[in-house]
Formats: structure tokens, sequence, C-alpha cells
């Protein structure tokens, strides 16, 4: 049909590429240090954004157990009956949030305060860095000049 048309028979298409922004940022201006357990020069503050994620848990049937059936004469009754039931799971998620950061220079490790009240399954506190790429490019960039950042709360 295309040959019809003067058209060569396999259409070249232009592919048109779209850049996508990371999800993971830090917000220069909020870098401070921070005085943690009496020590300045050890630990820094700053505001990121950051991708959670977290798996779904499935869903979970306890069985239970049928008991036992015990008789005296003509009178009988179950023991130990225990009713089956279903714990439900929670289904895998993600959220993109502002975090506010407290990070260790010293142990490499970080605090993403507020991601405690977050569904899922998936570590929160104090963490290595190496499992939140926001952390570890502060690390990284920040820790070797602490000393050049204004004192915070």
């Amino acid at each position: 049909m295309l040959a019809v048309f003067g058209w060569p028979a396999a259409a070249l298409a232009d592919v048109v590429v779209v850049p996508v922004p990371s999800p993971y940022s830090y917000d220069t201006a909020t870098l401070r240090q921070l005085n943690l357990r009496g020590s300045w020069g050890r630990y820094l503050g700053f505001t990121g954004h950051s991708v959670i994620e977290w798996p779904a848990v499935p869903a979970q049937l306890n069985a239970g157990n049928p008991g036992t059936i015990r008789c005296d004469g003509n009178r009988c009754w179950r023991e130990g009956y225990v009713g089956p039931s279903l714990t439900g799971g929670t289904p895998a998620g993600s959220l993109r949030h502002y975090f506010n950061y407290q990070l260790d220079c010293r142990d490499q490790t970080f605090d993403r305060i507020g991601d405690v009240r977050l569904p899922g399954n998936y570590q929160r506190g104090w963490q290595p860095v190496l499992n939140d790429p926001v952390a570890l490019a502060v690390a990284r960039d920040w820790c070797p000049r602490i000393t050049q950042l204004p004192t915070g709360s």
C-alpha cells in the first residue's frame, strides 16, 4: 500500500527521547551540621526527595485445629477446637516523598524522619547509606567537607 504513494515499503520513524527527571534529589540549601549526641562535625541534616518501595505481604491462612471428640457414656463433647482464621496481607506499593534526613558521616548511616508512618514492610530508622540513593549521594559529596556547612539544630 505504501509503494502506491511513492513511500518506501518500510517507513522509518524518528525516535523521540523524553528525559525523565530522577525521583531522587536533595536541597543543598537545607544542608547543615547537626549536634546529635553532643557532637559537631559528625552529623548532617538535609531535606531530600526519595522513593520508598515495599513488597507485598501475602495473606496467611491458619487452618485451625479440629480438636478431639471425647465421649463419656451417652454424652460427647469437643476439646481443643480452634476455628480457622485468615490474616489479610498488604499489597506492594511505593511512595515518592520529601523527608528530613539525619546522616552520620562516621558510621555512614542515615535516618529518614517520617518513614515510620508509611505502610509496608521495609527497614526504618538508622540504616546504611547504601539503602538510599539520596543518603549515599550526600554522604559521598558532603561528609568530606562537613566543616564547610553551617551549624543547625
